[in-house]
């Protein structure tokens, strides 16, 4: 049973948390972990809400397992994501199913074989939820990984088997753990 100032500190951050939902979600939105109550009773207010989750969950479960790209790109923007024109999606990309409306893939980029893109993390102290944005004719590479909040510009490469926790300007190659700039539009190819 919660006391009264644990109630009143959930319904804040719920209110919280629903006007990051009405804004525009171009920064992260940050809560803070504590003992008094669980941060699911802020993000999933309703048993309905885990029964949506459970539910998108396993629909981009089975798109991820879908052959063809296209079919891929028309599915997931069924569930949300803002897709553009000429994506290609890899197989066994891991798309986020928690906050799938987070995720925007400008025309022509690709997503590379087994690549992650998270809109939602824990830590130790934190929950975070943020908007990935991939940029036109931006590739992600094999297995790398883009964290929360986390926008990518147009013609940007993310080298294999990296995790990309900032933002990278057009133009920019990526790589490593944590991704670090390798190259940039400036010096050219």
């Amino acid at each position: 049973m919660l006391s009264p100032e644990a109630k009143a500190r959930r319904d804040a951050e719920r209110l919280c948390l629903s006007a990051y939902w009405k804004g525009d979600k171009s920064k992260p939105f940050v809560l803070e972990l504590h003992d008094a109550f669980c941060v699911c009773d802020v993000v999933f207010p309703s048993g309905l809400a885990y029964v949506r989750l459970a539910i998108r969950a396993a629909a981009m479960k089975t798109i991820g397992l879908l052959p063809l790209s296209p079919l891929k790109v028309f599915f997931y923007r069924l569930l949300g994501m803002k897709i553009g024109r000429g994506v290609f999606i890899a197989p066994q990309v891991y798309v986020d199913p928690m906050f799938p409306r987070l995720i925007e893939i400008a025309d022509d980029a690709v997503l590379g074989v087994g690549c992650r893109l998270f809109t939602h993390e824990y830590t130790a102290t934190h929950f975070r939820i943020g908007r990935v944005r991939v940029g036109k004719g931006s590739v992600v590479g094999a297995f790398a990984t883009v964290r929360p909040g986390v926008s990518l510009g147009s013609k940007v490469t993310v080298g294999f088997n990296s995790y990309v926790n900032r933002d990278v300007p057009d133009g920019d190659t990526v790589g490593g753990v944590p991704a670090k700039s390798l190259k940039t539009a400036q010096e050219g190819d």
